[in-house]
């Protein structure tokens, strides 16, 4: 048990401080500690790698459980992966064994928990492309159960466990065989594209808003767009910031970076308030050009919602 600062667990290195975290390494020591908090009402957040948070500058009057429950079980090309484990290190581990499904994915920060509970995406391949199974912690009744793919209803960018909040303790994967040196290039490569838009060290949490699935919005709004605008089926958030003039934006110490309109940097001792209202300022101008609502990709904790 420890007191901090929430700029100390973050990817983007703001936030204010904790009053308690606690780190867990068996989901023994997480279901107790989760008994003890509840049964005394006392707010609490769990946290995986920090990747994708925007903590406010009052930072959070609770107890976060930061999640390190590690370890890979592998049975042929089937493998069984606690929610704490670094995406990284599962993609390094598939790729050393010959097993085809993560490589893709080399790059991305946070844990396989946060991976499953995000739908994380990249370069064609999401995480739950070979996902058997997740087994998950009703946090109301402190009981795990399995729950197979299909019913974990997964779309772009959202899972069964935003809507439920439930825990996920581990997820079961049956991956393809393949050449371990294949792979190993394929991630490396991946690596090599990504530090083109995330260079070593920078301090954000990835793309801030959301794409838009084009089947969302009305005919008469998707019809106005650039047809360029749509890649994929899904409207890009960084077109419609970019065309009202988000890229190269500054408040404070964070910047809206020059060559992507949808990634918001912390320079520096950036604040979140400053953060927020940069954000606010420039999905209000998309929505005032476009009546399209932009929505955070990252949580947001004691921070009001994006509302125009």
């Amino acid at each position: 048990m420890a007191e901090m600062n929430f700029s100390e667990l973050t990817t983007l290195k703001i936030g204010g401080p904790i009053q308690e975290v606690i780190s867990v390494t068996s989901e023994e020591a997480l279901t107790i500690n989760l008994k003890s908090l509840t049964s005394s009402n006392k707010p609490y957040l769990i946290i995986g790698g920090g990747s994708d948070l925007l903590v406010s500058d009052q930072g959070f009057n609770g107890t976060v459980i930061k999640n390190e429950i590690k370890g890979i079980q592998k049975s042929g090309p089937q493998l069984i992966v606690k929610s704490g484990v670094i995406l990284q290190e599962l993609v390094d581990y598939a790729n050393h064994f010959g097993l085809k499904g993560f490589e893709s994915l080399a790059g991305i920060p946070g844990t396989v928990g946060g991976a499953r509970y995000g739908k994380a995406k990249a370069y064609g391949q999401t995480i739950s492309d070979y996902l058997i199974s997740v087994t998950a912690l009703n946090v109301g009744n402190l009981q795990s159960s399995v729950i197979t793919k299909d019913n974990c209803q997964f779309s772009y960018r959202n899972s069964l466990f935003k809507k439920t909040k439930s825990i996920i303790l581990e997820a079961s994967f049956s991956l393809t065989p393949s050449d371990p040196e294949q792979l190993k290039q394929i991630s490396a490569e991946t690596i090599k594209k990504r530090e083109v838009k995330y260079p070593p060290g920078i301090k954000c949490p990835g793309s801030f808003f959301k794409n838009i699935p084009a089947e969302t919005l009305p005919p008469e709004i998707l019809n106005k767009l650039p047809r360029e605008f749509v890649l994929y089926g899904k409207v890009s958030s960084g077109a419609l910031l970019e065309s009202v003039g988000a890229r190269g934006a500054k408040q404070g110490n964070i910047l809206i970076a020059p060559y992507h309109a949808n990634l918001f940097i912390n320079e520096g001792n950036g604040t979140a308030q400053d953060f927020y209202n940069l954000a606010q300022t420039y999905s209000k101008k998309v929505f005032e050009k476009y009546a399209i609502q932009l929505e955070p990709e990252v949580q947001l904790i004691n921070l009001p919602p994006f509302k125009i």
